[in-house]
């Protein structure tokens, strides 16, 4: 009796902890379960999803599929196919408006011939343009600003920029760019103004890095320049940020300080900018981040605590030993909600070199823009992380911890807290985790070898970690059947809501009774809610 009773109790248990993470809405694409995967762009039309794939035969013609999806994940059109040239492969996109640009090329020589395609995202038609007058570059991010087509990569392994007007043909390059020990770290696309913001690192005197905020408008010419060469103490450097606006012209950026040089990193800073490009720092250390060990156990939580308290009583800033990058950053009006991740790099062999000025780059993409595949055999993720030519040996990610602060605008830190990882491993070099901000809620939820996991604070307190849910499926009469794990990714949508994708082969019975297998692309909608977790303890 008292193990029935057991089984029934662990039984509803488990159901009240499935009951956080709801798989309630789901679209498909037929497609085999190693097919290229939908790429994905959230936009004014609803969520388009898109791909080329091969034409079915013995032909090596490509053919562009997309679908637009509404927050309900239903699609009028269903699935849109344009042909692509023979030869050529996709290599960039954006959106503009209610365009959809598409950037081709053949081959993946610098010189290669190029052409976008832009499709009408209200009547679904579609225009070609031939792109014959850019810069030979190796390619690093291609965007769409009133039908001009900005191509940011890399010549004679110098940074360019330049501005291809769609309509006149015309090339605009960006002064200021091009030069030795220089990396573009962001670019921000600014359609209110018309104009073209970026993030560049540059060595500067004794050995330093100055950071340079130039906003150009979009002939190339520059509006505004803002020149970080003097931070903090000396020997203290930016390390990765974070640019934002908030709003009236005012913007900040937001990320890790430390000491450059000896790879040691030191806390975060918040820079405030103003209309006038003149700006101010806040800095800080773990001195103001009480629960930064929070992802250890208590035992080794008090004895690095301690360590931080020596070091504090010498009149010394403690490190953080590992990397410390933020991921993501979001804000309310009175309030900065910020995300870090701290990881190690644990192949030494791999030629990796830590910090924003690595000469392999440190290039901030935008979350919606680059949501799509995963697999680093991918063409354009190639271009983005060039470890085929950098790299003897593609690194390992260890993942240690996730970080977690909400900071006021005026400058106090309201809570901080963290959660760990597990000492995870990947070779997967952007953020793995997405927080969803609620209220005063804050979800954090990742995918680990087909598990998903959720971590849940409310006002700051770490109500549970890395709770584990299986995959799921919205039809209770369905089963998956196999997963292409490398195929998965989560991304966070709006308000509570999260996006799973991937491949799968889900088993069902048809009409007659009959077992049977389809193979798929999926995308499903998932809701989170903490309020559904009850802790409870089996008495003895």
């Amino acid at each position: 009796m008292k193990k029935t009773l057991l089984i029934l109790f662990l039984s509803i248990l488990l159901q009240q902890s499935y009951a956080q993470v709801h798989f309630i809405e789901r679209y498909e694409v037929d497609s085999e379960l190693n097919d290229p995967l939908f790429e994905m762009i959230d936009s004014e039309e609803g969520l388009i999803s898109f791909r080329t794939i091969p034409e079915k035969g013995l032909n090596l013609r490509q053919k562009f599929q997309y679908f637009i999806s509404d927050s309900s994940l239903n699609s009028k059109q269903g699935l849109i196919e344009f042909p692509v040239k023979d030869g050529y492969d996709m290599l960039g996109y954006d959106t503009d408006k209610d365009q959809l640009f598409i950037l081709f090329t053949k081959g993946y020589a610098l010189n290669s011939d190029k052409y976008l395609l832009q499709i009408n995202l209200k009547n679904k038609e579609g225009l070609e343009f031939a792109v014959d007058n850019v810069l030979d570059m190796e390619l690093v991010e291609f965007l769409v600003q009133d039908q001009k087509a900005i191509f940011m990569g890399t010549t004679d392994n110098r940074p360019v920029l330049q501005i291809h007007d769609i309509v006149t043909k015309t090339v605009h390059t960006l002064q200021g760019i091009y030069g030795n020990d220089t990396q573009i770290l962001q670019i921000r696309k600014m359609p209110a103004t018309q104009s073209l913001e970026v993030v560049l690192s540059r060595k500067g005197a004794h050995r330093n890095r100055d950071i340079l905020i130039n906003t150009y408008d979009m002939i190339g010419n520059v509006i505004q320049e803002v020149k970080v060469d003097q931070f903090a103490e000396p020997g203290q450097e930016i390390m990765d940020g974070i640019l934002l606006s908030t709003g009236n012209y005012q913007e900040v950026m937001i990320g890790a300080y430390g000491l450059d040089r000896r790879n040691s990193y030191q806390g975060m800073y918040i820079m405030d900018i103003n209309e006038f490009g003149e700006f101010d720092f806040k800095l800080y250390t773990l001195e103001d981040f009480p629960n930064f060990y929070n992802y250890l156990n208590e035992k080794n939580k008090v004895k690095k605590d301690a360590e931080i308290l020596k070091e504090l009583e010498k009149e010394k800033t403690p490190g953080i030993n590992n990397q410390y990058v933020i991921r993501d950053v979001r804000q309310t009006e009175t309030a900065y909600y910020v995300y870090f991740d701290q990881y190690i790099v644990s192949n030494s062999r791999s030629g990796y070199q830590n910090g924003a000025f690595s000469p392999n780059g440190a290039y901030r993409y935008d979350r919606w823009s680059r949501m799509g595949a995963t697999n680093m055999t991918d063409p354009y993720m190639a271009n983005r992380f060039p470890m085929s030519s950098s790299y003897q040996t593609i690194p390992e990610y260890q993942y240690i911890s996730a970080h977690f602060a909400k900071i006021a605008k005026a400058g106090q830190v309201l809570w901080d807290n963290s959660s760990s990882y597990d000492d995870m491993l990947t070779t997967y070099p952007e953020a793995f985790g997405e927080v969803a901000i609620v209220g005063d809620d804050m979800y954090h939820m990742y995918v680990e070898n087909q598990t998903i996991r959720l971590s849940f604070f409310r006002l700051g307190e770490k109500i549970f970690e890395n709770q584990p849910f299986e995959l799921g499926l919205v039809k209770e009469d369905e089963r998956i059947r196999d997963t292409n794990e490398e195929s998965l990714r989560l991304i966070h949508w709006y308000d509570r809501y999260y996006l799973l994708s991937g491949t799968q082969r889900i088993r069902s019975l048809n009409a007659d009774g009959i077992d049977q297998v389809r193979e798929v692309y999926f995308l499903t909608k998932i809701v989170v809610d903490g309020d559904l977790y009850r802790p409870e303890e089996l008495s003895d």
